[in-house]
This record gives structure tokens, C-alpha cells and sequence, in this order.
């Protein structure tokens, strides 16, 4: 039996969130996630209003500007993700799941208190330093925490659970950021990180709640980690359903940043609104995901994952495409049936939102059957290194949308609406080859990857 079908199978239980919120083992670790992931988005704005509280900063005797601090900041966090991820996993392998979280958790807490220190507010290679050192920390909690979903749940409870988990993942992503400065205007810049330090130390806390796995004793005493990384790495890239899994999640995730990076210009230019009022977009997007993943969990959980996959990417690509073709439409449609001017503001607002609820509720049909898919077929032994890679996947890919998307929204004709085309159509294209293969392999009987 295949891991997909065998996950279709488990899944006709339709176990959902009510079993997961009588969980306290689940319910502890989905809430130190909670903590975690804001935690984690807030410390970056802490980071930002540190480096640019001073009007001269000097690196090296040069002056650097806002803009290129904040991105010198965002690699600083970066390069662990790519770096470190896959070694945190095979550690994750070998130590305790449950010490681990707790340990990288408080590592996080010590980390921020220490941005209140004078020295690190005067020396930016200080603060660059000390978020590397908090990002490596940051790389042993995501691995550990997937490990862990599987053994907390039943494989009927899967779908459910990873919709919670990747509702907080998205709802963080695309509203953390935005929850820093209120918190630094409520306590200030002396006292913030030791709010945010707080939050890492409920996380912890919340973690040791939870039921441990058993590592074996003897497990890396004889064997170096790049040994084990070999293994596990061998082990993706000879699995099929495991290594598209991870692809598939990859390319979401780097579909999801991309949205979030140019919705500011989407505003601008579309909507013909105030940037600041981005988050409209954003929002939409995220009431999509969690409508999304409730209706995974509640009402196609029998379908098989792949299949399901497919058909998000599919919509995801159609939405996407939808989304571009709004300023296109404003500027050559509208004017040539005699309605130029209309923007899609005021009550045409409601359009580009449905649309990116519609995209968000895409985003849902590919991550939670593709990230439940990959938790069933993973063996307990070898999660940590096959979450560990997919962490790393993931971080590499975001980098590609920071530095391109932004760049191709402001100055490629046709700007935000053009990128989104770009991204759209060849998801669609795609997205729509393998749905048609993935139909003949399970009419034919076949294992769809």
C-alpha cells in the first residue's frame, strides 16, 4: 500500500479538529507553535528598530541606509535556515524532540533579551551577530515540532492537525510583522525584547507538556552527522512521494512569500489605495487558508493527496492569473467600454479580496494533503532529517520572490500584474499536466506521485 492511498484510507475517519482540541498533548504543542512563530516574526521588526534607531549607521566605516540594513538583517536570519536546517535534523534524530524545542526556545529568549544590551544597540555587527545566533537556534524548533505532529496524532487526525498548523505558519507569516510595532510602542524599544523573550519562554514551557519520542541510546555515538545527513538526503532523493512532497510545499511556500512581498504594489497600483493598507490583501488571503484548511479536513479528506495537490495548484494558478488580469482590465477593458477611471476600490474592492481568499483557500488544498502525506510516509527514524531538508527547501526558495518579485512589480511593463501572470499561468499550465496524469495513474490503478 502506497503512502498516499494508505493516508486516503486512514483519513476516511474524518477525524477533526474536535478530537484535536480534547488533545492536551497536540493542543500544548500546537500553542507553543503559536508563541514560536509570532516570537520569531516579531524579533525581526525588533531587529529593524534597533538598526535604524540611529540616524548614522556606519559598518566598516561606510554608511548604510534603512533599506539596505533591513536587508543585510533578512540574510543574517536567512543563511542559517539554508545552512543549518539540515544538520538541526539529523540532531533532531538523535536527541530527545521534546529537550530540544525546549532548548531552542530558550536559546531564542536569551537571544532577544540580549538586543536591550547597550553594546548590541550601537554596534550593528553585534545585532547582525546576535540574529544569526537566534536564527540557528530558530532551526532546531521546526524540525523537532513536525516530527512530533505524527506521533501526537492518530493518521485520521493528520489532515486536521497540519491545517491548524499551517493556518498559525500563514496567519505569522502574514501578520507578525505587523504585531511588533504595536508591541514596542506599548513598552518600548528598552522593554520589547523582553516581551517577545517572554513568548519563547511560554513556547518552552508549553513544550515540556508534551510526550517525548525514545532515540535510541546507541543512535550517533558511532556515526558522524554528515554520515546520517547522507542517509537521509539519499533517502528523499530515492522516494519519490517524499521528494515531489517536499518540492510541491517548496514551491507553495515560495508562491505564498511572493504574494505577500508584492501586495504593497498590488495596492498601489491596483486597488489605487494608500500602501499602508496592504494588509486588506493579505488578510483575504489568510481567511482563504483557514477556510481552506477546514474544508480539507472536514470534507475532501478522502480524496488522495496528490490528486487534491494538483487541483490547488491548479486553482492556485487560475487565481493568481485572475489577480494579474485586474489591472489590465482597469486599463484597457474598462476605458474601451466606456468606464474609465473605475478602480477596484470602494465597493469593487470586494473583487481583488474574493480573489485572495480564493487564493489562500488554493494554498490549503496543496499544503495540508501534501504535508499530511509526507508525515505518513516518513519513518519516525529519519523525520528530523527529511523535515530538516524540507526547511531548508523552503528558506532557499524565499529568497528568490525577496529579491525578484519586488524588483518585477516595480519596474516590468504592466508591473504587479505582469509578475503575477508570470507566476500564475505557468502554475495553472503545470498544475494542470500533472492533474491529467495523476487521473490516468488512479484510473489506471497506478501510485500517483
Amino acid at each position: 500500500m502506497t503512502p498516499d492511498s494508505e493516508l486516503t484510507q486512514s483519513s476516511n475517519g474524518g477525524g477533526g479538529f474536535r478530537e484535536l482540541f480534547r488533545n492536551r498533548q497536540f493542543m500544548s504543542l500546537w500553542i507553543a507553535q503559536i508563541f514560536s512563530q509570532f516570537g520569531d516574526r516579531v524579533v525581526f521588526v525588533i531587529f529593524v528598530a534597533v538598526l535604524t534607531a540611529n540616524q548614522s549607521v556606519k559598518i566598516g566605516g561606510f554608511h548604510v541606509a534603512a533599506a539596505e540594513l533591513t536587508s543585510w538583517l533578512y540574510v543574517a536570519f536567512t543563511i542559517p535556515a539554508i545552512v543549518f536546517s539540515p544538520i538541526a535534523g539529523v540532531y533532531v534524530d538523535r536527541l530527545s524532540n521534546r529537550l530540544v524545542m525546549v532548548v531552542s526556545n530558550m536559546v531564542r529568549a536569551l537571544g532577544v533579551c540580549l538586543v536591550a544590551t547597550p553594546y548590541v544597540k550601537v554596534s550593528p555587527t553585534a545585532a547582525f551577530s546576535l540574529a544569526f545566533l537566534i536564527s540557528v537556534g530558530s532551526q532546531f524548533f521546526a524540525p523537532a515540532e513536525s516530527a512530533s505532529i505524527p506521533r501526537l496524532v492518530k493518521k485520521d487526525h493528520l489532515y486536521a492537525a497540519n491545517s491548524l498548523f499551517f493556518t498559525t505558519m500563514m496567519i505569522a507569516l502574514g501578520f507578525g510583522f505587523a504585531i511588533g510595532e504595536p508591541i514596542i510602542s506599548r513598552t518600548g524599544i528598552g522593554k520589547a525584547p523582553f516581551a517577545v523573550g517572554a513568548a519563547f519562554v511560554v513556547a518552552a514551557l508549553f513544550c515540556t507538556q508534551i510526550t517525548d519520542n525514545t532515540p535510541s541510546k546507541d543512535k550517533g555515538k558511532d556515526e558522524a552527522w554528515w554520515e546520517e545527513l547522507r542517509v537521509g538526503m539519499a533517502y528523499i532523493v530515492n522516494n519519490p512521494p517524499v521528494y515531489k512532497a517536499i518540492l510541491k510545499i517548496t514551491v507553495l511556500f515560495s508562491t505564498v512569500i511572493t504574494l505577500n512581498i508584492i501586495a504593497v504594489a498590488l495596492t498601489q497600483q491596483v486597488l489605487d489605495l494608500d500602501t499602508v493598507k496592504f494588509g486588506y490583501i493579505v488578510a483575504a488571503a489568510g481567511v482563504g487558508m483557514g477556510s481552506g484548511n477546514f474544508l480539507v479536513s472536514h470534507y475532501f479528506n478522502r480524496v488522495p493527496p496528490t490528486l487534491l495537490a494538483y487541483r490547488g495548484f491548479v486553482l492556485l494558478g487560475f487565481f493568481m492569473s485572475l489577480l494579474g488580469s485586474l489591472g489590465f482590465m482597469q486599463d484597457y477593458l474598462f476605458p474601451a467600454i466606456g468606464m474609465g477611471g473605475v478602480h477596484f476600490h470602494g465597493y469593487l474592492i470586494v473583487v481583488p479580496l474574493i480573489i485572495a481568499m480564493m487564493i489562500g483557500v488554493s494554498c490549503s488544498f496543496v499544503a495540508v494533503p501534501t504535508q499530511s502525506l509526507l508525515q505518513a510516509a516518513v519513518p519516525a527514524e529519519l523525520r528530523g532529517k527529511v523535515f530538516g531538508a524540507q526547511n531548508t527547501a523552503m528558506s532557499a526558495a524565499s529568497t528568490i520572490p525577496v529579491v525578484l518579485a519586488g524588483v518585477s512589480a516595480d519596474y516590468l511593463p504592466g508591473g504587479v500584474s505582469t509578475t503575477l501572470l508570470i507566476i500564475g499561468l505557468p502554475t495553472l499550465i503545470v498544475g494542470a499536466i500533472h492533474l491529467q496524469k495523476t487521473k490516468a495513474e488512479l484510473s489506471a490503478g497506478q501510485a500517483p506521485v
